[in-house]
């Protein structure tokens, strides 16, 4: 009887412990924490037990507590390298759900219409999470095949997602190629009228168009002046040609010997279209370039209301810019 007894006691320790302990270490497991930082990067090979010792304090019968849970349940161990994002406050489950998932943190950027490679280039190799650049912008339009020595006007301004470590001619590619399928729609159902013979110098023209105005509905007829004025073999006489083709000796102001000086960009010198795209163009201009408004406009100038009076003739033209001027006076 006494023996029975003794078993019956043992049993009910037994039961007691494990009980405490499957508490305990549902407590720990699922105990919220305050998580810092809130980007972890989880490196190969790295162990989820030591993973979790490096993002919360957590005390010496805590450490145990994980370590035998993992060995109890050794798929909850199996995390994926990467950079995740942390919710401030979780438990340990959580956190051991996310490095599993798999599902790693996508940086993003934003490359913006009008802005020129140079632009691009700096924010790209200083954005969060891009790892330093291996090769130059030069060996990465090479890599792309492209016989352009600059990638000017032959990206697509978009928003672009990445993750950790990523080389920022992976970036570039993607833009390229956007852009590329986007060029060749245009192209396809393009005007018939266009005096243009490639679509690489509708991104030309389309660099001109998102230069001169940041309202879409105006880009068809800011096109339209453009195409009017190739037809008529009118010089193009766009500011921003005269601006590019200074580079970095540009410093806020054009002045007459500016509008005089013989760059390949300056299209009060030069006839036509520019070599190259002066900016990235976006989708709106390239789409107004390839459908310019029909119009008997030849001029235009800034109405100083955030858009432009548009002219027939030289004399109509006139009278707009001294009414611009007046407004400044």
């Amino acid at each position: 009887m006494k023996l029975k007894i003794s078993f019956a006691c043992i049993a009910i320790i037994v039961i007691a412990i494990l009980t405490g302990s499957y508490h305990y270490l549902n407590t720990v497991w699922l105990q919220p924490r305050t998580i810092k930082p809130s980007l972890y990067t989880l490196r190969l090979g790295s162990r989820l037990d030591n993973t979790l010792s490096q993002l919360v304090p957590l005390s010496k019968p805590e450490q145990f507590a994980i370590r035998f849970y993992l060995r109890l349940h050794p798929e909850q161990a199996m995390v994926k390298a990467g950079t995740y994002k942390l919710p401030s406050n979780s438990n340990l489950n959580e956190i051991a759900a996310i490095f599993r998932s798999g599902k790693v943190y996508q940086y993003r950027i934003t490359l913006v219409e009008g802005e020129t490679f140079n632009q691009w280039w700096n924010q790209l190799v200083s954005a969060p999470g891009m790892a330093h650049s291996t090769q130059t912008p030069e060996q990465i339009a090479h890599s792309l095949g492209l016989t352009e020595n600059q990638f000017e006007g032959l990206l697509l301004p978009e928003t672009y997602y990445y993750t950790h470590d990523s080389q920022p001619a992976q970036v570039l590619s993607r833009a390229y190629q956007a852009m590329q399928k986007v060029v060749e729609k245009n192209w396809q159902s393009r005007a018939a009228s266009l005096p243009l013979k490639t679509s690489y110098q509708l991104l030309i023209l389309a660099s001109l168009i998102e230069k001169e105005t940041a309202i879409n509905s105006e880009m068809p007829i800011i096109a339209s002046v453009f195409i009017n004025r190739l037809n008529h073999h009118m010089r193009l006489q766009t500011d921003p040609t005269v601006i590019y083709g200074l580079g970095n000796r540009y410093n806020g102001d054009i002045t007459r010997a500016d509008l005089k000086e013989k760059t390949p960009y300056n299209t009060y010198i030069i006839q036509g279209l520019p070599p190259t795209p002066i900016a990235m163009p976006g989708k709106a201009a390239i789409e107004a370039a390839a459908h310019p408004a029909n119009t008997d406009y030849f001029y235009f100038v800034a109405n100083g209301q955030g858009g432009h009076h548009f002219s027939k003739s030289l004399n109509e033209h006139h009278k707009a810019v001294r009414k611009y001027i007046l407004q400044h006076e």
